[in-house]
């Protein structure tokens, strides 16, 4: 085989191998991997979180306030609350965008209805820039139930159609 040849499709090749180990490690990184498990779980790694009321709560009555609480200073960017038996709209908790940045926050909400679950989804900015996403979910009432009671029977609903649109149990 041609010397110049061999070293032209060798080249190629580390190329090839150097891209893919490239795409490997940008898939497979920390951050990658942190930021994909941000949007599923209350906390992340980079924010550590302490919220009231708590993921899963079921309170004895609706709360009048909800609160956030970080290991490091973070501008809170987004706060909203959403009762999903009534859709995608998030309810008017009248949360206001303030450039500070604390590890504090308060944020006094209307009286709520009641309905099974609670979601609050939050989004802030860390020191380094970085979006950060976290929800949490809580009940209230005297028959409530914890909001993953729910979310459960979402994920894994009990009965599956066929195709030819029989039920399957």
């Amino acid at each position: 085989m041609n010397p110049v040849f061999e070293a032209a499709a060798g080249k190629k090749y580390a190329s090839r191998l150097s891209l893919a180990s490239l795409l490997v490690a940008l898939i497979f990184s920390p951050l990658s991997l942190a930021q994909h498990a941000m949007h599923n779980m209350p906390m992340s790694a980079d924010a550590h979180v302490k919220t009231m009321p708590g993921n899963n709560a079921v309170l004895g009555s609706a709360p009048e306030s909800i609160m956030l609480q970080f290991e490091s200073e973070v501008r809170l960017v987004k706060l909203v609350i959403r009762d999903p038996s009534q859709g995608k709209e998030p309810i008017d908790i009248g949360f206001r965008y303030r450039p500070e940045a604390d590890v504090h926050f308060v944020q006094a909400i209307p009286k709520l209805a009641a309905t099974d679950y609670y979601s609050v989804e939050w989004t802030v900015f860390d020191a380094k820039q970085t979006l950060i996403k976290g929800a949490f979910y809580f009940s209230f009432g005297d028959d409530a139930r914890p909001p993953s009671y729910y979310l459960d029977q979402i994920r894994r609903p009990r009965h599956i159609m066929s195709p030819n649109y029989r039920l399957l149990q």
